[in-house]
């Protein structure tokens, strides 16, 4: 009988462990695919999958997926408080409809450039280097040295990018 007294809490942290605690990566990214109509990679799909190594906290509602322009899709939990941008692979034109006007581009590839995050009680900004042209809102690459990491930052003003949420 004085066995029984450990079975139950043994298997209640089993019980716990589980469930789920966290989004499911690959369930953000069919739902991102189904948004968008296009697989990962392909013309008008995500560029890639989201980080597997996102520890986003499970949503209790349905997540937002939203258009923020022509090269990212913003995926939200509000209850949560967070959001991810996904970038968007842009879908190929004929070469007879491309117009390419180079002064549309406020931002040029290797420009240094202030990064700025803004949350509620505070900001920081720091220098980066732009890796692509951008205009304003589009979402473009950016490091602060050539072994730092990639971010990805939306062009907010002339030599200005925000750190992409």
């Amino acid at each position: 009988m004085a066995h029984y007294r450990f079975i139950v809490p043994i298997l209640s942290v089993f019980a716990i462990g589980a469930v789920p605690t966290f989004e499911d990566t690959a369930q953000l990214d069919r739902q991102v695919a189904r948004h968008l109509n296009a697989t990962i990679g392909s013309a008008g799909g995500a560029r890639a999958e989201i980080d597997r190594k996102l520890r986003l906290k499970r949503c209790p509602s349905p997540v937002q997926l939203s258009d923020t322009n022509n090269n990212a899709v913003l995926v939200s939990c509000a209850d949560k408080g967070w959001r991810i941008f996904v970038p968007i692979r842009s879908r190929s034109l004929p070469a007879t409809n491309v117009v390419s006007r180079n002064d549309d581009f406020i931002i040029r590839r290797n420009q240094p450039l202030t990064l700025v995050v803004r949350r509620a009680n505070f900001s920081i900004s720091y220098g980066v280097v732009a890796q692509k042209n951008g205009r304003i809102g589009d979402f473009i690459p950016v490091r602060a040295s050539r072994k730092s990491k990639v971010l990805m930052a939306k062009v907010s003003g002339s030599g200005e990018v925000e750190l992409a949420q």
